[in-house]
């Protein structure tokens, strides 16, 4: 299960993933296909022995004192198995009354919500409306539960009212659902008077916040099992002599995929987390947009990769694009979560749950407290000095460069440094911590700290002419001679190397071994004798990438970085370090989604949705540092690393694209008349984002064959 994290959350997704499992949950839901949903399944008692109806509740109406995040495990677990009957619904209401009604409300309905015996149902749709008189009238659609349900919640304006089914003026109509593993209908109310304790003041935020945090969690396990049907199916699945996971558009659809899960997951872990639901809503609505869309997407991709038996009645497919497309209709009915994304950006409450760190980092706090107090109080020219001296300029590095800082660590310090401008090493800092990891001691006292100091620069020479993403296809060629190596050949796209010292190069020194084996990396300063460089101009006009020319050029033994022949695993460690640093903020740009809400909020002649898309923008911005978040979460909780580093650089170069294709949108004409260049550049500029470090395309194969298992293509050699 993807949103446990901690050993006791494990242990419940576990318990939850058997117990399902012995009650052959998802062939009840297929039963209901012959009309039985509106029976409660079998399992319905047992789960309620497990206490899961009552775990986010209080034990004095009958549950088990918990809160989101273990209900969201369980719900997640329910969503996997596309478990029919309406425990959603349900927990949902018992979660809005334990939170806004008053205790003679919650007497009335709790206990019998935390033992499963009373079902629950929540309106959020906005055709109700309360008078001042407390007279209700109007229309709540497609509730969800509704005719099941002994109680139900519903919105009313900014209010929640309790309503029963069969109290004066209040009808429940069952609908034929799409989504046939639960019940839906509407619920109509003419004039029912509504006792005022049943009215709940200002709460509807609060109800709308727990339905998408809730519902969230269920579309994660769904979104999670047609990703994991898929993947088995096309494993196995040959047309044309091999599997059908062998071929690059279908590894795409299964990485976008889990690239949708995993923002769904980490905005839904987030929301889950928060203290209480006020503090919420912002990435509650983060969470359910996510949601909503990754298990449409996941439900559509599930038909689509299964071919034609997906599209068969007897496949379970078709049932989670049922559940999806209804989920996703109750989600934006009324109000859509991006919008509200939007308004809570310009009212100040875009942020997620507070992160609580152990008490080690008391200690670390203190230190590094004192540590900025420290630098601010120094001259400018000596403050990066005592940085390095310090360990601080690059914390996570080993001594004596660094402070060996483990997660919690990192993350004080980057809370406490925050604010500070700090010296961005870049390329540079990624190739020297290489060095750092598998350079000799020679090498690592002669390179390291200068470059730390700033006082030198490196470029990166892997790539050349033809060879694309493929940085194993290595042609510049190394001769041995006498105490070194004379290197000749070409590299191109070479980011930065006019203002470089020294690269980190690539080159093939045993043309008879393997493609991998026969590579040897080298240091290779830039003003030696036989090395040209010639920049390439960008669209931008700027001349940022160059070609590097190698003719003859003499490399000494003692710039030999990690051994002869043992150059592809000192570039792999080296793209690691660089695609961690750029999932990590490394090499960001400076239009951000505060930008994009103050283009919009200037353009009152803005399509409607631009609103929409704007928050698409800004759910994903905060997405992709909930991911690092996560990352960092594991870590502390000692859970071995998870899909986070993989997702994120890909995430966060196609996001720079969409931020800055919509802000030339939002500007009109104005964009390339040149009257604003703080918005056509950055358009302009990330397009290099999605090739430079691994193109997309093949960052998606990566994630499909390393993280989801797809085979490789076999004309890959």
């Amino acid at each position: 299960m993807a949103l446990a994290i901690s050993e006791e959350h494990k242990e419940l997704a576990d318990v939850a993933a058997s117990h399902l499992a012995r009650g052959n949950v998802r062939e009840a839901a297929r039963r209901t296909l012959d009309g039985t949903g509106a029976d409660l399944p079998a399992f319905w008692s047992a789960t309620a022995g497990l206490g899961w109806f009552g775990l986010h509740l209080p034990e004095e109406h009958g549950g088990s004192g918990f809160g989101l995040p273990e209900l969201t495990v369980v719900l997640e677990a329910l969503g996997h198995e596309l478990a029919p009957g309406p425990f959603l619904p349900t927990v949902t209401a018992s979660a809005i009354l334990a939170h806004s009604a008053p205790e003679s409300v919650q007497a009335r309905w709790l206990p019998g919500l935390a033992d499963g015996s009373a079902i629950g149902a929540v309106g959020l749709s906005p055709g109700l409306t309360l008078d001042s008189d407390g007279g209700l009238t109007g229309e709540s659609r497609a509730v969800i539960g509704a005719p099941q349900a002994a109680v139900l919640v519903l919105v009313a304006g900014d209010d929640v009212v309790v309503v029963e089914p069969g109290e004066a003026g209040v009808s429940v109509s069952t609908r034929a659902g799409l989504d046939t593993t639960r019940t839906i209908g509407n619920v109509t109310v003419d004039g029912a008077a509504i006792p005022a304790e049943r009215i709940l003041k200002g709460a509807a935020r609060a109800a709308v916040t727990y339905f998408r945090i809730l519902v969230a969690a269920e579309a994660v396990g769904s979104a999670m099992a047609c990703l994991e049907t898929a993947t088995d199916y096309v494993k196995t699945r040959e047309q044309f002599g091999r599997p059908v996971g062998t071929f690059q558009a279908v590894k795409h659809h299964c990485a976008n995929m889990l690239i949708d899960i995993e923002m769904t997951v980490a905005a839904t872990w987030d929301a889950a987390r928060a203290g209480d639901v006020e503090s919420a809503w912002f990435a509650a609505a983060v969470a359910a947009s996510h949601a909503a869309r990754a298990q449409v997407k996941a439900a559509r991709l599930n038909i689509q990769l299964h071919g034609g038996i997906g599209f068969t009645w007897e496949h379970d497919a078709h049932l989670y694009l049922r559940r999806a497309d209804t989920v996703a209709a109750v989600v934006a009915d009324g109000r859509d979560p991006l919008v509200d994304v939007v308004e809570a950006f310009r009212a100040g409450e875009a942020h997620g749950a507070s992160f609580e760190l152990p008490a080690e980092a008391r200690t670390f706090r203190e230190q590094a407290g004192a540590a900025v107090a420290h630098y601010k109080a120094l001259p400018e020219g000596e403050q990066r000095d005592y940085l390095v001296d310090s360990g601080y300029l690059v914390p996570h590095w080993r001594k004596p460069w660094g402070r060996e800082a483990g997660v919690v660590e990192q993350l004080v310090i980057e809370e406490e440094f925050a604010g500070i401008d700090l010296p961005d090493l870049g390329i540079t800092g990624w190739v020297n911590l290489t060095i750092s990891q598998v350079g000799t001691d020679e090498q690592k006292s002669r390179w390291i700290d200068p470059v730390l100091r700033g006082q030198t620069n490196w470029c990166q020479l892997f790539s050349e002419p033809g060879a694309g993403s493929d940085a194993a296809a290595v042609r510049t060629a190394g001769k041995r001679v006498d105490g070194g190596w004379r290197v000749t050949g070409q590299k191109v796209w070479t980011s930065a190397a006019l203002g470089c010292e020294w690269g980190l190069a690539t080159v093939r020194t045993d043309p008879q071994a393997s493609k991998h084996a026969g590579v040897t990396m080298m240091a290779i300063r830039l003003d030696s004798p036989g090395v040209e460089i010639r920049p390439l101009r960008e669209i931008t006009g700027d001349a940022l990438f160059n070609e590097v020319f190698f003719d003859d050029v003499f490399v000494p033994d003692t710039d030999v970085v990690g051994g002869e022949g043992e150059g592809w695993k000192v570039a792999r460690a080296t793209l690691g370090n660089e695609r961690v640093s750029i999932g990590g903020g490394s090499g960001s740009i400076a239009f951000t989604g505060k930008e994009l809400v103050k283009l919009l909020d200037g353009s009152p002649g803005a399509r409607e949705s631009a609103e929409h898309e704007v928050g698409e923008i800004l759910a994903e911005e905060h997405t992709l540092r909930l991911l690092n978040l996560r990352q960092a979460a594991r870590a502390i909780a000692g859970a071995g690393p998870g899909p986070e580093a993989n997702v994120t650089k890909l995430v966060k170069a196609e996001h720079s694209q969409r931020i800055t294709n919509l802000g030339m949108t939002l500007v009109g004409p104005a964009a390339v008349m040149g009257e604003v260049p703080d918005v056509s550049y950055p358009y302009l500029f990330t397009r290099c984002l999605t090739i430079a470090g691994g193109t997309s395309e093949i960052m998606r194969n990566t994630i499909a064959e390393r993280i989801l298992g797809l085979p490789r293509d076999p004309l890959v050699r």
